[in-house]
């Protein structure tokens, strides 16, 4: 709440918004309680003007209790707004120098109530705040919004006419390996694939009873076409500002799924902990920090939104960057109160494999681990003009060179597999033949690693 005593000290911004309303309403009234519904909330100031020098002053209404009988008659009107998420705390008259003015608190509308709009059309009549002005919503920012006003998973509908081929063997391998390393008494273990595949939701029955991959089967496991046909904007990428190092679905011979980028990035992540870690115990918790801070952003992500997912470290921190608006507000978030994943199918993919819950508890605990260590806050923020959503997540300050990385990311890699040929890990660690053998020759030197048959092993 502003300190209406002294309004003077207040500029118009994204959540404060002046106007005169000296003759009644004016139209942008309604642009702008649907603009801040939609978004992140705001002050409807009526009776307070701004100067050419962006300075607020109180002009007042002529009636008070006039206005604030005709707000609620409008804002009640269906045919004019198309929702009233207001209670009557929310509007309030206040007498500032002996005038009158209208303060209107908009708070931010439910997944379920928007798009937020005024007319009969969300296509003509949703507005969204940016900066100190109300913008009309895009077609696709509308089809955003009423895709997470249901509750129904969409991520689990089945592809009518796409069939189990749609899947890579390859990374359905991998996904079963991971599933019997990290829980090797699970029956569907001992399953055929087919009979697999219907049983953890990654194909299911269509409308002639054939079975064909659900939409977070396709993007957990699917090949590259068959994802850029159902998913035109489907595009994920990590990249390291001071190596240079790129994983990108837009590359050929690069991961082509979920499944396949987050195992990548997850090893390339676990390489630059141990390189960042300070002290004991501390490598394990920043590599689960920002495997959490990946895998939040790919279980609530819309795919079918232009953002794809986009995940950027530098020198001082790791920025993840998801198509698709939060579902809760940042604080319920940050909070982990308000657990709402996007993709519940995915969620529950990834969480047979032990991978996250969709608790909501991940972004909690990281800002929990960075209240601790004394370390600079988390960010999370959203950027309505593109509908995304971004993590920046400040890391320990240290220099290391690639060689160093892809040095470490071989030791991780035989830490956890216990021998691997180079053919194997350059496939496994999405890096060059001549980048693994250069690693492996030092370690050699070293003496970390010995040979054992066509790969290594790390020395006993």
């Amino acid at each position: 709440m502003i300190d209406l005593e002294h309004i003077a000290r207040y500029r118009e911004n994204n959540r404060i918004e002046a106007k005169k309303a000296a003759g009644g309403f004016p139209h942008s009234l309604w642009e702008t309680y649907s603009a801040f519904a939609n978004t992140i909330g705001g002050l409807i100031l009526l009776g307070v003007e701004e100067s050419r020098e962006k300075e607020l002053s109180v002009t007042g209404i002529p009636d008070g209790p006039g206005y604030v009988k005709l707000f609620w008659q409008t804002v009640n009107d269906p045919s004019k707004v198309s929702a009233n998420i207001l209670t009557q705390e929310d509007v309030a008259l206040h007498t500032i120098e002996g005038k009158e003015i209208l303060v209107i608190t908009v708070p931010r509308a439910g997944r379920h109530q928007r798009p937020v709009y005024i007319g009969d059309s969300p296509f003509t009549g949703a507005y969204r705040r940016d900066g100190e002005g109300d913008y009309h919503c895009s077609p696709d920012e509308v089809r955003a919004m009423l895709r997470d006003r249901d509750d129904t998973p969409a991520d689990l509908a089945v592809l009518e006419g796409r069939s189990s081929d749609d899947l890579s063997p390859e990374s359905l391998r991998q996904y079963r390996e991971l599933l019997a390393l990290r829980r090797p008494e699970h029956p569907w273990n001992y399953l055929p694939d087919e009979p697999f595949l219907s049983a953890a939701g990654l194909v299911g029955p269509g409308h002639t009873g054939c079975q064909h991959p659900t939409l977070a089967g396709l993007l957990l496991l699917g090949k590259r076409r068959p994802l850029r046909e159902v998913f035109p904007h489907f595009r994920l990428e990590y990249q390291e500002a001071d190596t240079g190092f790129v994983i990108s679905t837009l590359h050929p011979g690069s991961p082509e799924n979920l499944f396949d980028f987050y195992l990548l990035v997850s090893r390339r992540l676990g390489a630059v902990s141990a390189l960042l870690a300070q002290e004991a115990g501390e490598q394990a918790a920043l590599a689960g920090a920002m495997r959490e801070a990946v895998l939040n952003a790919i279980l609530h992500a819309d795919y079918f939104s232009r953002g794809g997912l986009h995940i950027l470290r530098t020198d001082t921190a790791l920025t993840v960057t998801n198509g698709g608006l939060l579902r809760v507000s940042p604080e319920k978030a940050k909070a982990g109160v308000a657990a709402d994943p996007r993709n519940r199918g995915l969620t529950q993919l990834f969480s047979l494999v032990r991978l996250g819950t969709g608790t909501g508890q991940g972004l909690r605990g990281i800002y929990t681990l960075w209240a601790r260590r004394g370390w600079r806050p988390p960010v999370l923020s959203e950027g309505f003009q593109a509908g995304v959503t971004n993590f920046s997540l400040p890391l320990p300050r240290r220099e290391f060179t690639p060689e160093e990385l892809t040095r470490q990311q071989v030791i991780e890699y035989l830490t956890d597999h216990i021998t691997a040929a180079p053919e194997t890990l350059q496939k496994a660690l999405g890096l060059s033949a001549q980048a693994v053998q250069t690693s492996l020759d030092a370690l050699l030197t070293q003496g970390l690693v010995v040979p054992k048959g066509a790969g290594y092993t790390l020395r006993a």
